[in-house]
């Protein structure tokens, strides 16, 4: 009950701060019913998750009205009956979707955690760029490897964003490689007082399927997948998704040229009865 508590009062803290005009910390302290001492608690754990927190010149709070808040005052009947009409204006209507996703939320607690999410991608991706335009290396803290299947601290010198920010690629001090970091498995970024200093190794290509750069070695990929096995592969690396072509009910193609074989060799280990190898393959899969 008391974790409920905290969540609705944070919940309800966002809100307020997100509305005009900026509001005094005595005013909160009265709006959530709880002491100024939380408010601050509050505060401060909404700057750790992201949130950037506007203070004005008479020491009033805010936040910056850029992310989702759910509707608070329909039940799920009527909730569940505007998203069939918004459906009904169908799926290219930019206004409809957004307004879908807003609707979408059933819980303070799974709301919060959306806010939570959004926000630190945000203060992510902006620390990155701060990064790049300062020409300082970063620290990417608790980076959560699909390829090594670790999670370990990255020094590295970052230089350009990917489509839709969802990667930045970044020249890796310890290795003396480029490569591509997704944004949504970095834990923290630090900016380290270090300028860049290889910039004449920084050099920016596509990604692969498997999120690796171009080396100076490329590999052929010519696979028939089954349903199992092309829902894992899409799940685990999104980026195949538009490389796979239906061919029969239950038989999926997946041709491409690759940088980096041994996602996909481990991948091809743990389904090699649900994918077949075709000619033309450059890759040893024993």
């Amino acid at each position: 009950m008391a974790n409920q508590k905290s969540l609705y009062r944070l919940l309800k803290l966002i809100a307020l701060l997100k509305k005009e005009p900026p509001k005094s910390i005595n005013y909160i302290a009265d709006f959530l019913e709880s002491s100024t001492r939380t408010v601050y608690r509050y505060l401060e754990l909404l700057e750790k998750v992201g949130f950037n927190i506007e203070i004005d010149k008479f020491k009033k709070y805010s936040i910056k009205d850029n992310q989702f808040i759910a509707p608070s005052h329909f039940n799920e009947e009527e909730l569940n009956f505007l998203k069939e009409l918004l459906l009904s204006s169908g799926r290219s209507n930019n206004l409809s979707t957004s307004m879908i996703h807003k609707l979408s939320f059933k819980t303070d607690a799974e709301l919060i955690n959306h806010e939570i999410y959004n926000a630190k991608l945000s203060n992510t991706i902006s620390l990155i760029n701060k990064a790049i335009h300062t020409n300082k290396q970063i620290e990417i803290k608790q980076y959560q490897s699909i390829n090594s299947q670790k999670v370990s601290d990255r020094l590295v010198e970052p230089f350009k964003f990917t489509a839709n920010y969802r990667s930045i690629c970044a020249f890796e001090i310890a290795d003396e490689q480029n490569k591509f970091f997704n944004i949504e498995r970095i834990g923290d970024v630090v900016i380290i007082d270090q300028d860049q200093v290889n910039k004449h190794f920084q050099k920016f290509s596509v990604p692969d399927a498997f999120g690796f750069s171009k080396d100076s070695k490329t590999y052929k990929v010519n696979l028939e997948l089954n349903l199992k096995a092309m829902l894992l592969l899409t799940e685990e690396y999104t980026l195949t998704k538009s490389l796979i072509q239906k061919k029969d009910e239950n038989v999926f193609l997946f041709s491409t040229v690759i940088y980096n074989p041994k996602p996909l060799k481990r991948f091809y280990q743990g389904l090699k009865n649900d994918i077949k190898i075709l000619d033309n393959n450059t890759i040893d899969f024993n």
